[in-house]
């Protein structure tokens, strides 16, 4: 849809009688221009449940500036990316938006509304670039390396060999909430690939305590058994270096040189083709190098 958008405006994926102020609601993405945030939610009986408003990027809408908002309903979820760029997602409630019989907008100027199928999602994003190799971690960037974006996915067709790492290069957001990066055996956002190996640094998990949880699982078709704990110590608005290395039997996870979780292979390494990055670490080099040397946990 390319729109004009007004102080706030609403999609709805509904049930029932559409021209009822109590229709049910099954997927609600409400954008909220002030607050800066997009608010996601579910009416049920003339009921809302609880709202959700975590995204993976910074809040993509501007007073009067035309955009493009793509809606996914896939067999769990729904989907949102703005500008070609994924932007949230929504797990089904009750009533689930497979039995949807409407679509209505609100508070948008000159929309053009567009529903089909899609075997691609999102259908207009960036180019997915290659994660170049560089000779050492030392080695200085190239001129023809790619400019990496936030939130980013990015190429690695010849895998991560053992003894090799990827590098991530990057700053850090000021409000330091969350960040992730997956090893995927594909380079897509959907249809889902399989993610080998996920770390998630929760900052704003009890924020208080010393040091930031880092959650550590795979999900080949579900998610498995979480591995969890507080070993990161990282600062806000700073520049960080993270590493992600292929040991023998499990893939080892650095912070500024302090190993902050391993990972035991949960299916074949050499099934990496690709990785992603989500959330307030911004990268300014990603690249793929030997793994030379083998920092100590922190004690």
């Amino acid at each position: 849809m390319m729109t004009t958008v007004l102080f706030r405006f609403a999609i709805n994926i509904g049930c029932g009688n559409e021209e009822s102020k109590r229709a049910d609601i099954a997927v609600h993405f409400n954008v909220r221009l002030p607050q800066c945030y997009v608010v996601r939610n579910t009416r049920l009986h003339d009921k809302w449940g609880s709202e959700e408003t975590t995204a993976y990027r910074l809040f993509p809408f501007k007073l009067n500036r035309p955009f493009t908002v793509e809606v996914l309903v896939d067999e769990k979820e729904t989907l949102w990316a703005v500008d070609g760029e994924h932007y949230c997602s929504y797990t089904h409630r009750n009533p689930s938006p497979l039995n949807a019989t409407w679509v209505q907008v609100t508070g948008i100027r000159d929309a053009v509304l567009k529903i089909q199928k899609t075997d691609l999602y999102p259908t207009t994003g960036p180019p997915i670039f290659e994660i170049p190799l560089r000779p050492s971690i030392s080695h200085s960037r190239n001129e023809d390396e790619p400019i990496w974006r936030p939130n980013v996915i990015a190429k690695l067709s010849n895998g991560i060999t053992e003894g090799h790492q990827v590098v991530i290069y990057g700053r850090l957001r000021p409000t330091l909430h969350s960040f992730a990066v997956d090893l995927l055996d594909v380079a897509r956002e959907w249809p889902r690939p399989n993610i080998l190996a996920h770390a998630n640094l929760r900052a704003s998990a009890d924020a208080q305590l010393g040091r930031q949880l880092v959650v550590l699982n795979a999900c080949l078709g579900a998610w498995g058994p979480e591995r969890r704990q507080r070993t990161a110590r990282l600062v806000p608005a700073a520049h960080t270096t993270l590493r992600i290395v292929r040991g023998s039997g499990e893939w080892l996870f650095y912070a500024d040189d302090v190993l902050i979780g391993e990972l035991e292979f949960r299916a074949s390494p050499n099934g990496v083709k690709a990785l992603r990055l989500r959330g307030d670490l911004y990268p300014e080099e990603i690249f793929l190098c030997p793994s030379s040397t083998s920092p100590v946990q922190e004690k």
